[in-house]
This record gives C-alpha cells, structure tokens and sequence, in this order.
C-alpha cells in the first residue's frame, strides 16, 4: 500500500473534528500525483456553513501536505437514500449512520 493512503485518512478524520454538521452524509478522498481531492456529500440544501466548514478541513489537511501537494475540496447535494456509492472517491474518511430501507441494504 502507498504510504500516503494512511497519512490522508489520518489527516482528514482529525480535520473533520468539528465539523461534521447533521446533514453530512460522507467524506470520500483520494489523491493523484501530487493533487489530493476531498468529497463532501450533503443531505438537503447545503448551508453556507457547510461550505465553510468543508473549506476549513481542505485547509487543515493542505497544511499537512506541504507543497507540491495541493487539496481540492468537492461539495455534493446527494439526498438519502440515494446511493452515495456514485459520488464516492477511492478512501472513506467518514460516513454517516442512515437508516436501512426495509426493502434493501444500507446505501
């Protein structure tokens, strides 16, 4: 395994502490060379806080990859029970408990 797989879970889980608002359903990153994504998918209409709060764990993180790295934050409406599988990045860094529908699995 590449060694930064650890390194950006790590930093992205202690980033997140704090801002994980009610409507976050998950947080999916990745990375690419030198260019780090992180995925913030959101239940119902996005506050501005949101935003906010989503840019300040991309800041958290970027400071934990000096350059060349650079962190790139995405903001996702994806409503449950959609299947956040089809917004998902390559790492889980956090996911949200949702109730599972009678008729399947959890999403």
């Amino acid at each position: 395994m590449h060694e930064i797989r650890a390194k950006l879970l790590l930093s992205v889980q202690r980033a997140l502490l704090g801002a994980v608002s009610p409507n976050l359903r998950a947080v999916t990153c990745g990375w690419h060379e030198v260019e780090i994504k992180l995925r913030f998918v959101f239940d119902g209409e996005i506050a501005e806080e949101n935003f906010e709060d989503a840019g300040v764990v991309a800041s958290e993180v970027a400071a934990d990859f000096p350059a060349p790295w650079t962190v790139d934050e995405d903001i996702v409406r994806l409503d449950c029970p959609q299947d956040l599988r089809l917004t998902a990045l390559t790492l889980w860094a956090y996911l949200r408990k949702e109730v599972v529908a009678e008729t399947g699995g959890p999403s």
